[in-house]
């Protein structure tokens, strides 16, 4: 049974997509929602840039949060139960395999390339790498 639905959002068009398809997965099979976006965090090699890199840390986080908006009201329009994370990660792919075994997550779907990566690319690195990795079925959306 599907109870766990996690979707890595990161703005993308085939990340919207995917989200389309697990919102009306959860609708379907009265399932919870995840949305996790992750924003990447370099760690400063000069202590002089430290205070740059926490203000850029906060407002790529203030941004994340901001690009959900329009996803949380649909899902409150379609009565899922949802939760929203923004993870400071060093690898996309391991904390999203961490986040769904963690939280207990029954399906991940995704966007099969997000921002990052070459767009000639069939199936981006992190999409690969989550389907590889992942102990829960991941579907993958175009």
């Amino acid at each position: 049974m599907i109870t766990h639905i996690m979707v890595p959002y990161d703005k993308s068009e085939a990340a919207t997509h995917a989200f389309e398809y697990a919102a009306d997965l959860a609708q379907k099979y009265n399932s919870n929602l995840s949305i996790v976006t992750c924003v990447t965090i370099q760690v400063p090699t000069d202590p002089y840039f430290g205070t740059a890199y926490i203000e850029t840390t906060r407002l790529l986080k203030e941004d994340a949060i901001k690009s959900t908006t329009n996803l949380e009201s649909k899902l409150k329009e379609l009565s899922i139960q949802y939760k929203i994370d923004v993870l400071e990660v060093r690898s996309i792919t391991d904390s999203l395999v961490s986040y769904a075994e963690s939280h207990n997550v029954d399906l991940i779907v995704m966007g099969s390339r997000g921002f990052g990566g070459f767009k000639k690319m069939l199936l981006g690195s992190v999409a690969s790498g989550v389907s590889q990795h992942s102990k829960c079925p991941v579907l993958i959306v175009k």
